[in-house]
Protein backbone atom coordinates (compact mmCIF):
# COMPACT_ATOMS: atom_id res chain seq x y z
CA UNK A 1 0.00 0.00 0.00
CA UNK A 2 1.24 3.47 -1.31
CA UNK A 3 2.11 5.57 1.76
CA UNK A 4 -0.37 8.55 2.13
CA UNK A 5 2.16 11.10 2.30
CA UNK A 6 2.80 10.44 -1.52
CA UNK A 7 -0.88 11.63 -2.58
CA UNK A 8 -1.39 14.56 -3.42
CA UNK A 9 -3.40 17.24 -5.81
CA UNK A 10 -0.86 18.08 -8.97
CA UNK A 11 -2.61 20.51 -10.48
CA UNK A 12 -5.96 22.17 -10.35
CA UNK A 13 -7.93 24.34 -13.49
CA UNK A 14 -11.23 26.01 -13.54
CA UNK A 15 -13.54 27.47 -16.45
CA UNK A 16 -16.49 29.78 -16.05
CA UNK A 17 -18.41 31.32 -18.87
CA UNK A 18 -17.74 34.87 -19.90
CA UNK A 19 -21.55 36.12 -19.37
CA UNK A 20 -21.63 38.53 -16.06
CA UNK A 21 -25.38 38.34 -14.67
CA UNK A 22 -25.34 41.15 -12.30
CA UNK A 23 -27.97 42.38 -8.99
CA UNK A 24 -29.89 44.68 -11.27
CA UNK A 25 -30.84 41.54 -13.88
CA UNK A 26 -34.04 41.61 -15.14
CA UNK A 27 -34.39 38.01 -14.35
CA UNK A 28 -34.33 38.74 -10.64
CA UNK A 29 -37.22 41.39 -11.10
CA UNK A 30 -39.93 38.86 -10.09
CA UNK A 31 -38.33 37.36 -7.30
CA UNK A 32 -40.97 36.57 -4.83
CA UNK A 33 -40.98 38.40 -1.31
CA UNK A 34 -43.43 36.66 0.81
CA UNK A 35 -42.73 35.23 4.23
CA UNK A 36 -42.95 31.61 5.67
CA UNK A 37 -45.04 30.71 8.72
CA UNK A 38 -41.59 31.71 10.32
CA UNK A 39 -41.57 35.29 9.20
CA UNK A 40 -38.47 34.38 7.05
CA UNK A 41 -38.61 35.77 3.68
CA UNK A 42 -36.33 33.33 1.29
CA UNK A 43 -34.78 36.05 -0.35
CA UNK A 44 -33.29 37.66 2.15
CA UNK A 45 -31.05 34.38 3.37
CA UNK A 46 -28.97 34.81 0.01
CA UNK A 47 -26.71 37.63 0.97
CA UNK A 48 -23.54 39.05 -0.45
CA UNK A 49 -23.73 38.91 -3.79
CA UNK A 50 -22.20 41.30 -7.14
CA UNK A 51 -21.68 38.86 -10.04
CA UNK A 52 -22.28 35.67 -10.92
CA UNK A 53 -21.53 33.83 -14.16
CA UNK A 54 -24.08 32.05 -16.83
CA UNK A 55 -24.10 30.07 -19.84
CA UNK A 56 -26.70 31.00 -22.18
CA UNK A 57 -29.53 28.91 -23.64
CA UNK A 58 -27.52 27.58 -26.59
CA UNK A 59 -23.99 27.02 -24.18
CA UNK A 60 -23.76 24.04 -22.53
CA UNK A 61 -21.31 22.95 -19.61
CA UNK A 62 -19.50 20.66 -21.07
CA UNK A 63 -16.91 22.73 -22.75
CA UNK A 64 -15.78 24.49 -19.73
CA UNK A 65 -15.13 20.86 -17.88
CA UNK A 66 -13.07 19.96 -20.53
CA UNK A 67 -11.36 23.41 -20.18
CA UNK A 68 -10.87 23.09 -16.60
CA UNK A 69 -9.75 19.22 -17.33
CA UNK A 70 -7.05 20.52 -19.95
CA UNK A 71 -5.77 23.14 -17.55
CA UNK A 72 -4.97 20.81 -14.86
CA UNK A 73 -3.87 18.02 -16.92
CA UNK A 74 -1.35 20.34 -17.93
CA UNK A 75 -0.48 22.27 -14.68
CA UNK A 76 0.15 18.40 -12.99
CA UNK A 77 2.04 17.90 -16.07
CA UNK A 78 0.68 14.52 -16.51
CA UNK A 79 -0.87 13.34 -20.03
CA UNK A 80 -4.16 12.69 -20.40
CA UNK A 81 -3.29 8.66 -21.56
CA UNK A 82 -2.10 8.38 -17.70
CA UNK A 83 -5.54 9.41 -16.07
CA UNK A 84 -7.04 5.64 -15.21
CA UNK A 85 -9.84 6.61 -13.20
CA UNK A 86 -12.38 9.79 -14.43
CA UNK A 87 -14.43 11.29 -11.37
CA UNK A 88 -16.80 13.89 -10.55
CA UNK A 89 -20.04 14.81 -12.52
CA UNK A 90 -22.08 17.80 -14.52
CA UNK A 91 -25.05 18.81 -13.65
CA UNK A 92 -27.57 19.32 -14.98
CA UNK A 93 -26.88 16.85 -17.65
CA UNK A 94 -28.23 16.26 -20.97
CA UNK A 95 -29.46 13.18 -19.85
CA UNK A 96 -30.78 11.67 -16.56
CA UNK A 97 -28.80 9.09 -17.91
CA UNK A 98 -25.23 8.43 -18.95
CA UNK A 99 -23.77 11.56 -17.12
CA UNK A 100 -22.01 14.13 -19.46
CA UNK A 101 -18.70 13.21 -17.48
CA UNK A 102 -18.48 10.91 -20.51
CA UNK A 103 -18.72 13.16 -23.15
CA UNK A 104 -15.68 15.06 -20.83
CA UNK A 105 -13.70 11.56 -21.23
CA UNK A 106 -14.76 11.56 -24.60
CA UNK A 107 -13.47 15.10 -25.68
CA UNK A 108 -10.36 14.74 -23.82
CA UNK A 109 -9.38 11.13 -25.75
CA UNK A 110 -9.04 9.51 -22.10
CA UNK A 111 -8.17 5.78 -22.59
CA UNK A 112 -11.13 3.43 -23.18
CA UNK A 113 -9.61 1.51 -19.67
CA UNK A 114 -10.24 4.22 -17.61
CA UNK A 115 -12.80 3.86 -15.33
CA UNK A 116 -15.51 6.73 -15.34
CA UNK A 117 -17.12 7.22 -12.21
CA UNK A 118 -19.78 9.87 -11.84
CA UNK A 119 -20.82 10.72 -8.58
CA UNK A 120 -24.29 12.03 -7.81
CA UNK A 121 -24.08 13.95 -4.51
CA UNK A 122 -24.77 17.21 -4.68
CA UNK A 123 -22.98 19.41 -3.51
CA UNK A 124 -20.27 17.76 -1.96
CA UNK A 125 -19.33 15.75 -5.78
CA UNK A 126 -15.80 17.13 -5.47
CA UNK A 127 -15.21 15.61 -2.19
CA UNK A 128 -16.18 12.74 -2.18
CA UNK A 129 -14.60 12.07 -5.98
CA UNK A 130 -11.58 13.35 -4.03
CA UNK A 131 -12.07 10.80 -1.08
CA UNK A 132 -12.48 8.13 -4.37
CA UNK A 133 -9.41 8.64 -5.99
CA UNK A 134 -7.53 9.07 -2.92
CA UNK A 135 -8.76 5.65 -1.19
CA UNK A 136 -7.76 4.19 -5.27
CA UNK A 137 -4.55 4.88 -5.13
CA UNK A 138 -4.05 4.11 -1.67
CA UNK A 139 -5.07 0.58 -2.69
CA UNK A 140 -2.83 0.42 -5.54
CA UNK A 141 -5.80 0.58 -8.36
CA UNK A 142 -4.75 3.29 -9.88
CA UNK A 143 -2.09 5.89 -10.20
CA UNK A 144 -3.29 9.25 -11.75
CA UNK A 145 -6.64 9.93 -11.66
CA UNK A 146 -8.68 13.42 -12.82
CA UNK A 147 -12.19 14.88 -11.11
CA UNK A 148 -13.81 17.28 -13.22
CA UNK A 149 -17.24 19.19 -12.06
CA UNK A 150 -19.39 21.26 -13.80
CA UNK A 151 -22.88 22.97 -13.32
CA UNK A 152 -24.91 24.60 -15.22
CA UNK A 153 -27.89 25.59 -13.09
CA UNK A 154 -28.53 28.63 -14.09
CA UNK A 155 -30.45 26.94 -16.55
CA UNK A 156 -32.80 24.86 -14.32
CA UNK A 157 -33.65 27.47 -11.63
CA UNK A 158 -37.27 28.98 -10.66
CA UNK A 159 -36.59 32.91 -10.84
CA UNK A 160 -39.30 33.82 -8.82
CA UNK A 161 -37.80 31.74 -5.76
CA UNK A 162 -34.75 33.78 -3.31
CA UNK A 163 -32.40 30.88 -3.96
CA UNK A 164 -32.04 31.46 -7.69
CA UNK A 165 -30.48 35.02 -6.78
CA UNK A 166 -27.35 33.28 -5.85
CA UNK A 167 -26.59 30.45 -8.54
CA UNK A 168 -24.19 30.69 -11.08
CA UNK A 169 -22.29 28.58 -13.75
CA UNK A 170 -18.65 26.91 -13.74
CA UNK A 171 -16.18 24.49 -13.76
CA UNK A 172 -12.94 23.38 -11.81
CA UNK A 173 -11.13 20.10 -12.24
CA UNK A 174 -7.80 18.68 -10.12
CA UNK A 175 -5.32 15.53 -11.01
CA UNK A 176 -4.41 13.21 -8.12
CA UNK A 177 -1.40 10.95 -8.24
CA UNK A 178 2.11 10.71 -6.29
CA UNK A 179 2.67 13.59 -4.76
CA UNK A 180 3.80 15.74 -1.44
CA UNK A 181 1.34 18.76 -2.00
CA UNK A 182 -2.67 19.26 -1.14
CA UNK A 183 -2.33 15.50 0.56
CA UNK A 184 -5.53 14.21 1.68
CA UNK A 185 -5.20 13.54 5.25
CA UNK A 186 -8.46 12.86 6.98
CA UNK A 187 -12.47 13.67 6.30
CA UNK A 188 -15.57 13.82 7.99
CA UNK A 189 -19.28 13.42 7.25
CA UNK A 190 -22.42 13.78 8.83
CA UNK A 191 -25.64 13.11 7.27
CA UNK A 192 -29.05 14.30 8.32
CA UNK A 193 -31.59 12.67 6.35
CA UNK A 194 -34.77 13.23 8.07
CA UNK A 195 -34.25 16.43 5.86
CA UNK A 196 -34.70 14.76 2.73
CA UNK A 197 -36.64 16.66 0.36
CA UNK A 198 -36.57 19.78 1.70
CA UNK A 199 -34.07 20.36 -1.08
CA UNK A 200 -34.90 18.86 -4.71
CA UNK A 201 -34.51 19.30 -8.40
CA UNK A 202 -37.62 18.24 -10.08
CA UNK A 203 -40.12 19.29 -12.43
CA UNK A 204 -41.75 21.81 -10.34
CA UNK A 205 -45.01 23.39 -11.11
CA UNK A 206 -44.74 27.68 -9.88
CA UNK A 207 -47.56 30.19 -10.18
CA UNK A 208 -47.11 33.66 -11.84
CA UNK A 209 -50.32 36.49 -11.66
CA UNK A 210 -52.70 33.69 -10.39
CA UNK A 211 -51.33 31.19 -12.91
CA UNK A 212 -49.84 27.75 -12.39
CA UNK A 213 -47.40 27.24 -15.04
CA UNK A 214 -44.52 24.15 -15.64
CA UNK A 215 -41.07 25.68 -17.41
CA UNK A 216 -40.41 23.58 -20.61
CA UNK A 217 -37.56 24.01 -23.37
CA UNK A 218 -37.84 24.93 -26.97
CA UNK A 219 -39.19 21.41 -27.61
CA UNK A 220 -42.30 21.79 -24.73
CA UNK A 221 -40.71 19.32 -22.70
CA UNK A 222 -40.76 20.10 -19.07
CA UNK A 223 -37.40 20.62 -17.53
CA UNK A 224 -36.77 20.35 -14.06
CA UNK A 225 -35.76 23.54 -11.12
CA UNK A 226 -34.41 23.47 -7.85
CA UNK A 227 -36.88 24.40 -5.02
CA UNK A 228 -35.77 24.77 -1.70
CA UNK A 229 -39.16 24.25 0.50
CA UNK A 230 -40.05 27.46 2.40
CA UNK A 231 -40.79 25.58 5.71
CA UNK A 232 -38.36 22.25 5.99
CA UNK A 233 -35.99 23.82 3.18
CA UNK A 234 -35.28 26.97 4.61
CA UNK A 235 -35.05 25.39 8.26
CA UNK A 236 -32.45 22.72 6.80
CA UNK A 237 -30.48 26.05 5.21
CA UNK A 238 -30.44 27.95 8.46
CA UNK A 239 -30.21 24.39 11.09
CA UNK A 240 -28.05 21.54 9.59
CA UNK A 241 -27.11 23.96 6.70
CA UNK A 242 -25.31 26.68 8.59
CA UNK A 243 -24.42 25.11 12.07
CA UNK A 244 -23.54 22.05 10.73
CA UNK A 245 -20.15 22.54 8.72
CA UNK A 246 -18.34 24.34 11.51
CA UNK A 247 -19.31 21.70 13.66
CA UNK A 248 -17.96 18.65 11.34
CA UNK A 249 -14.57 21.20 10.34
CA UNK A 250 -13.90 21.53 14.41
CA UNK A 251 -14.39 17.96 15.37
CA UNK A 252 -11.38 17.36 12.11
CA UNK A 253 -9.22 19.95 13.16
CA UNK A 254 -9.25 18.80 16.73
CA UNK A 255 -8.73 15.31 15.90
CA UNK A 256 -5.42 16.52 14.18
CA UNK A 257 -4.70 19.58 16.89
CA UNK A 258 -5.48 21.70 14.89
CA UNK A 259 -6.75 25.73 15.25
CA UNK A 260 -8.34 27.80 12.16
CA UNK A 261 -5.43 29.74 12.35
CA UNK A 262 -3.66 26.41 10.88
CA UNK A 263 -6.15 26.50 8.21
CA UNK A 264 -6.71 28.29 4.63
CA UNK A 265 -10.95 27.17 4.37
CA UNK A 266 -13.04 26.68 0.95
CA UNK A 267 -16.59 26.09 1.90
CA UNK A 268 -20.12 25.91 -0.17
CA UNK A 269 -20.36 29.38 -0.69
CA UNK A 270 -24.53 30.16 -0.96
CA UNK A 271 -24.56 33.85 0.94
CA UNK A 272 -22.66 36.34 2.86
CA UNK A 273 -25.07 35.24 5.72
CA UNK A 274 -22.99 31.90 5.99
CA UNK A 275 -19.46 33.22 4.92
CA UNK A 276 -19.73 35.53 8.18
CA UNK A 277 -21.00 32.67 10.37
CA UNK A 278 -18.44 30.25 9.81
CA UNK A 279 -15.98 32.69 9.60
CA UNK A 280 -16.95 33.61 12.97
CA UNK A 281 -16.80 30.02 14.11
CA UNK A 282 -13.55 28.49 12.67
CA UNK A 283 -11.56 31.67 12.37
CA UNK A 284 -9.41 30.35 9.26
CA UNK A 285 -5.80 32.35 8.53
CA UNK A 286 -7.22 32.71 5.37
CA UNK A 287 -10.94 32.10 3.49
CA UNK A 288 -10.54 31.48 0.04
CA UNK A 289 -14.15 31.93 -1.35
CA UNK A 290 -15.31 33.81 -4.73
CA UNK A 291 -18.97 34.69 -3.79
CA UNK A 292 -19.15 38.25 -5.11
CA UNK A 293 -17.81 37.71 -8.34
CA UNK A 294 -19.01 34.25 -9.40
CA UNK A 295 -21.58 33.41 -7.41
CA UNK A 296 -22.64 30.08 -5.50
CA UNK A 297 -21.80 27.60 -8.16
CA UNK A 298 -22.72 24.58 -6.46
CA UNK A 299 -20.84 21.14 -6.75
CA UNK A 300 -18.21 23.18 -9.12
CA UNK A 301 -17.73 25.78 -6.06
CA UNK A 302 -14.66 23.64 -4.14
CA UNK A 303 -12.77 22.70 -7.11
CA UNK A 304 -12.57 26.36 -9.04
CA UNK A 305 -12.19 28.23 -5.70
CA UNK A 306 -9.13 25.72 -5.29
CA UNK A 307 -7.94 26.26 -8.55
CA UNK A 308 -8.75 29.56 -8.36
CA UNK A 309 -6.35 30.31 -5.61
CA UNK A 310 -3.93 27.05 -5.83
CA UNK A 311 -0.46 28.61 -6.61
CA UNK A 312 -1.01 31.64 -3.73
CA UNK A 313 -2.02 29.73 -0.42
CA UNK A 314 0.20 30.16 2.56
CA UNK A 315 -1.47 27.96 5.13
CA UNK A 316 0.06 24.88 6.13
CA UNK A 317 -3.26 23.19 5.86
CA UNK A 318 -6.59 23.53 3.65
CA UNK A 319 -10.18 22.60 4.90
CA UNK A 320 -12.75 21.57 2.39
CA UNK A 321 -16.24 21.47 3.22
CA UNK A 322 -19.52 20.87 1.08
CA UNK A 323 -22.88 21.47 2.20
CA UNK A 324 -25.34 18.95 0.18
CA UNK A 325 -29.02 18.08 -0.38
CA UNK A 326 -30.25 14.90 0.79
CA UNK A 327 -29.43 16.19 3.52
CA UNK A 328 -25.52 15.78 4.14
CA UNK A 329 -22.19 17.88 5.09
CA UNK A 330 -18.74 16.75 3.92
CA UNK A 331 -15.65 18.08 5.38
CA UNK A 332 -11.88 17.34 3.82
CA UNK A 333 -8.27 17.94 5.36
CA UNK A 334 -5.36 17.88 3.14
CA UNK A 335 -1.78 19.28 4.28
CA UNK A 336 -0.32 21.35 1.82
Amino acid sequence: MMNTRWVGILGAGYCVPPHVRANDDPIFAHLKRTRNTQGIVERDLFTGLKERRYLREDEHIEPLMIEAARQALAQAEVPASSIERLYGYATVSPYLTPNALYAVHKELHLSPHTLVVPINSEFSNFLLSLIHAWEAILAGHCTYALIVCGTNWTHYMDYTQGHALSIGDGAGAVVVGPGNHFMPLDYATQTVSNQYGAMTMNVHASTRNGKWSVPVDRQNVPIPTYEITQEEGIHSFLTAGMEGPPVLVQRLLHKHGLTGQDIALISHQASRLMLDYWTQCLQPREYLETLERFGNMTLATCPVNLAYYFQSIAANYLVMVAVGVGFHQTAMLLKR
